[in-house]
């Protein structure tokens, strides 16, 4: 049985994840080219958090209609739906893509239509990360804390620092004595 990726490594991940997401969302703000070649390196990154999930996603599926009411349904759920909408997405970027597949010598003849499929599944995708997120944001906010927000005052622990930053300083001694 493999051993699950530490909080810290899925941690690392996800705000990768996320934030090649929040660029890829906005073609404008890096251009086609980029814009494909993130997408590409997006889905790879969502392939590389699925595996790093698998047991969790094993044990929800078979598990799935046995509890009437229990959260991780409704994280599944999402987590579904999310995949779906991303699969979506990639799928249909592949298609209308106008400087990757050139690369590999392929050129689809893809309509208008699919253009369509992708903005309409890219913007599904926004949602239901969003709500991906927000179910998430208790485990997102102590575990950016724990690894970046302590370590980083931490630095400054021993220098003076004003009121605001003296807390923070005291905040992380505490969080190390426990």
């Amino acid at each position: 049985m493999n051993k699950p990726a530490s909080s810290k490594t899925n941690l690392i991940l996800d705000l990768i994840i996320f934030t090649t997401f929040l660029v890829v969302a906005n073609p404008r703000l890096t251009g086609n080219s980029i814009h494909e070649w993130l997408g590409i390196s997006f889905a790879a990154g969502i392939i590389t958090h699925l595996l790093f999930h698998w047991q969790w996603l094993v044990k929800i599926t078979i598990e799935f209609f046995k509890k009437l009411i229990h959260e991780s349904r409704l994280n599944y759920v999402i987590d579904a739906l999310f995949f779906i909408t991303m699969t979506g997405a990639i799928f249909s970027g592949i298609l209308i893509s106008r400087d990757v597949l050139q690369v590999f010598g392929l050129q689809f003849n893809a309509g208008s239509s699919w253009r369509m499929v992708h903005n309409l599944t890219a913007n599904l995708s926004l949602i239901t990360l969003g709500i991906h997120v927000a179910m998430h944001w208790k485990w997102i906010t102590a575990n950016v804390s724990r690894y970046i927000v302590y370590p980083v005052a931490g630095l400054f622990a021993n220098q003076p620092l004003s009121n605001q930053g003296t807390q923070i300083a005291q905040t992380v001694r505490i969080e190390k004595n426990k």
